[in-house]
């Protein structure tokens, strides 16, 4: 507990240096973890300081399933993470693809490459090297999703039924048959590292419970906003 406590605070302090002030000082900085929450608005600026970094520690640090509590002077509540998701490899930068393993993103993607088939059994790696950790094999004619192609290197980060497994080298795949001679390649593209969560809010004595996502799209985590054609909810 005290571990988590004072990992926390290091996330806390970090952001501050990022900003320049401290998280809810004011201004346009502030961050709302609490939209799509219908008791959001009743959060005192005390109270958002207190869920700041217990947000952070969950999306970025927590294991899945296990929530992460916090209190404030007038309300309290926990940030449960859930499944990582990737974003921005997509035409809609918005389209989510579920994450099958944990990844490396560091590097920007030409993006929209088609439909590929391996020609040999291929190593499916945790990042574009050979001297990253192997997370599966797949085997010989199974067809892949190229979303995306490290820019300047030749590994091919690969979805299979949706979900983005990992890298796999160029040399082992070819277009799909059927397929070689669609024009393929889209914009290049960082990828944006997001990952679901539920949430509770107990705020003077009413309770709120909802899921969301959070992204990183290059300014820190954030909550990203509902649909817009998505059912309003009602306390």
């Amino acid at each position: 507990m005290m571990k988590r406590i004072l990992l926390a605070a290091g996330l806390l302090a970090v952001a501050a240096c990022e900003t320049g002030k401290p998280y809810g000082a004011g201004g346009g900085g502030r961050v709302n973890f609490t939209e799509g929450s219908i008791l959001g608005a009743s959060l005192s600026s005390d109270d958002a300081r207190a869920l700041y970094p217990a947000f952070v520690t969950a999306i970025e640090t927590g294991p899945s399933g296990e929530p992460v509590s916090w209190r404030g002077a007038d309300a309290s509540g926990a940030v449960t993470p859930g499944a990582y998701l990737i974003g921005n490899l997509k035409p809609d930068p918005k389209q989510l693809l579920p994450l099958s393993a944990a990844l490396s993103f560091s590097e920007p993607f030409e993006t929209e490459l088609g439909l590929h088939a391996l020609t040999r059994n291929a190593n499916v790696r945790s990042g574009p090297s050979t001297d990253a950790k192997v997370i599966e094999q797949l085997p010989s004619g199974t067809g892949v999703d190229a979303v995306g192609k490290v820019s300047g290197k030749p590994w091919m980060l690969v979805a299979v039924d949706g979900a983005v497994r990992g890298y796999v080298h160029q040399s082992l795949m070819v277009k799909a048959p059927g397929t070689e001679l669609e024009l393929a390649g889209g914009p290049t593209r960082r990828a944006h590292l997001c990952r679901a969560f539920d949430q509770s809010l107990s705020v003077n004595g009413r309770s709120d419970r909802w899921s969301g996502v959070a992204c990183d799209r290059g300014e820190g985590w954030r909550v990203e906003p509902k649909a817009e054609n998505a059912p309003q909810r009602l306390y």
